[in-house]
């Protein structure tokens, strides 16, 4: 599904990513490390969401024919999960993409030792004239920009007393939120503000809810 924000046509891919019209494709929030992060504090979370979530992303890249891909923000989880095992998927996964790479800095890598090489770590860029940065309250006023960090989720009405929840990407002025792309990364419903729109992507293609379905 394309929508407009700025100057540009943005597609939104279900699963989490929006493309730019320069090729450029967006993604935010994978968690990288979460479930040995976890671990480390005793609880028996099984492994595989990283490299599954990482195959999953270079498919995507391919798919799209992407020519630069941006992570907007917590790509890793913790220091505890940033072990020489996320490193090794992490260096597999660059060195197939074949691409530039550009991690934009989120409050989870604020916590780390170090960004793994490779990444050109920088707080916000600009990019096909938007603006890109991890939290939307770092978004400047009154210009078009590509944030994430809330995880959003929309809750739909699909029935009388029944809602479903699913990710979804938030439109609020001028602002798009994206998705946890992460598959083992929470969300959170959040309070509907007059204006905002949704979009969800329950099986391969993205779609706006309708607002009368969407409850706070």
């Amino acid at each position: 599904m394309n929508i407009e924000l700025g100057n540009q046509t943005l597609r939104l891919i279900p699963g989490g990513g929006v493309l730019l019209e320069d090729s450029t494709l967006i993604v935010a929030d994978l968690h990288l490390g979460k479930a040995t992060a976890f671990q480390a504090k005793g609880l028996a979370i099984p492994e595989g969401d990283s490299e599954a979530d990482l195959d999953r992303l270079s498919a995507l890249v391919k798919w799209h024919q992407a020519t630069k891909l941006i992570v907007n923000g917590d790509l890793f989880h913790s220091p505890a999960g940033l072990t020489d095992e996320i490193q090794r998927l992490l260096e597999t996964f660059l060195n197939k993409l074949q691409i530039p790479v550009q991690l934009i800095l989120g409050n989870h890598e604020a916590k780390l030792p170090f960004i793994p090489h490779g990444l050109n770590p920088v707080a916000a860029t600009e990019q096909a004239g938007l603006h890109i940065v991890h939290d939307p309250k770092d978004a400047p006023a009154n210009v078009s920009s590509i944030t994430a960090h809330w995880h959003p989720v929309v809750r739909i009405a699909d029935g009388k007393r029944t809602t479903l929840r699913l990710p979804c990407f938030l439109r609020r002025g001028e602002i798009l939120v994206l998705p946890a792309f992460g598959s083992f990364t929470g969300g959170q419903v959040l309070d509907v503000e007059p204006g905002d729109t949704y979009f969800v992507s329950p099986g391969e293609e993205v779609v706006q809810v309708p607002s009368e379905l969407v409850r706070g």
